[in-house]
């Protein structure tokens, strides 16, 4: 019979292929391969870095903030996703041996009984769910500048006379008048270019983030597994209970093991996107607020900043309360009723260990966790009020 739980390129496969594409999966065979390829990504990407930088400074220099402010909102993200590239490959050890420990429980799971399977079954598929909510946060911001975009421009040509060119990512050529990026050839080319890069961050965006979820889920997943399996060891007696609890024990040390690799893994990123968010989600606001008033295209963004951060938080707050209930799974296993002396000395042990924890770390300092986020969103609103008390 084929097997219902296969390797984490077969489960997920999109979240494999986006990987892949963005040159952050742990495959040591294109260990070399990736490091020549980032650096020829990095040099698509410099025009428009160079372009964005040299409107930056024109605007800078005519005291036009409010664009300089929009400028580093919307290149902020895309450095992010350069630099994901650059912390997956440096962590590509950790990386690959979360995904071999995937490949081999997801193998082992297939010999488990069916009450079990059922268990795993629903946290694979809600895995699922969460990286369906990644996607749609991707998409929500891509879809304002790239697809209302085209669709302006499609409907222009189709029903007007004269029709009316916009563009992705409004922005001036350097040493050109106003306008010139918006006629024939400059247009056709830039917007192809900022094609190209929208391709890269949802690339970037979507396996990246979906990996750590992933491996984070499968995390807690392995957690409320060992305390299954020291309840069921309760209903032996002998040495088939002394067996079983060394498994237990086993399994909750292995899974100890594999939160520590998040954490080696995630810790760089994690430190990014609180830094990035909490910029991103001031100036949104204060381009909304004080300059543009409501544009769709910020308030995309600005929800799709929120989500960037809440979606770590809420699976890394998960984690963190699943351990902690493992203490008290652990205690009501039935232990009170063995008398053998070994499985009395392994349970407090056991208890000892679950009582700490499992969190996720930014920068091995802040912890992730719903209290972060709603710090975060706070965070961020203090300093619009500051820079629109400057402003006044």
């Amino acid at each position: 019979m084929e097997n219902q739980f296969k390797p984490f390129h077969e489960t997920y496969k999109a979240v494999m292929y986006s990987m892949v594409y963005a040159m952050v999966y742990p495959n040591p065979a294109t260990d070399k391969w990736r490091l020549l390829a980032i650096p020829l990504l990095l040099l698509t990407m410099l025009p428009m870095s160079v372009i964005a930088l040299l409107d930056s400074l024109r605007c800078w220099n005519e005291a036009n903030y409010l664009e300089v402010l929009r400028h580093i909102a919307m290149f902020g993200p895309f450095l992010c996703g350069i630099l994901k590239m650059c912390f997956m490959y440096h962590r590509r050890v950790e990386a690959k041996a979360i995904i071999d420990t995937i490949n081999e429980d997801y193998a082992s799971y297939n010999y488990f009984p069916e009450k079990y399977q059922t268990f795993i079954r629903a946290y694979i598929e809600n895995t699922k769910i969460y990286h369906r909510v990644w996607y749609f946060c991707v998409l929500l911001i891509l879809s304002a500048f790239v697809m209302t975009t085209t669709l302006y421009n499609t409907y222009e040509y189709m029903f007007r006379s004269e029709p009316k060119r916009h563009m992705i990512y409004d922005i001036r050529l350097p040493n050109k008048a106003a306008g010139v990026e918006l006629e024939t050839p400059y247009f056709e080319i830039l917007y192809m270019y900022m094609l190209y890069v929208a391709l890269i961050f949802y690339l970037n965006f979507t396996g990246y983030d979906c990996f750590m979820i992933t491996a984070v889920n499968h995390a807690c997943l392995r957690i409320e597994l060992f305390c299954k399996h020291l309840d069921d060891a309760m209903e032996f007696k002998g040495e088939e209970l002394r067996r079983r609890m060394r498994t237990a024990i086993s399994e909750q040390c292995e899974t100890f093991k594999l939160i520590d690799a998040c954490q080696s893994t995630f810790n760089g990123n994690l430190g990014m996107v609180y830094l990035a968010v909490t910029t991103e989600l001031c100036i949104n606001l204060f381009l909304m607020t004080e300059g543009y008033e409501f544009d769709y295209k910020f308030t995309a963004f600005s929800i799709g900043t929120i989500l960037h951060v809440f979606v770590p938080c809420r699976i890394a707050e998960k984690m963190k309360n699943v351990c902690e209930e493992s203490s008290t799974m652990i205690y009501c296993c039935g232990w009170e009723e063995m008398y053998d002396l070994s499985v009395r000395r392994y349970i407090p042990f056991m208890l000892a260990r679950a009582q700490y924890p499992a969190t996720l770390k930014a920068f091995g300092i802040l912890t992730y966790d719903m209290m972060l986020f709603a710090s975060t969103v706070k965070t961020a609103y203090s300093l619009y009020t500051i820079l629109k008390r400057q402003q006044t």
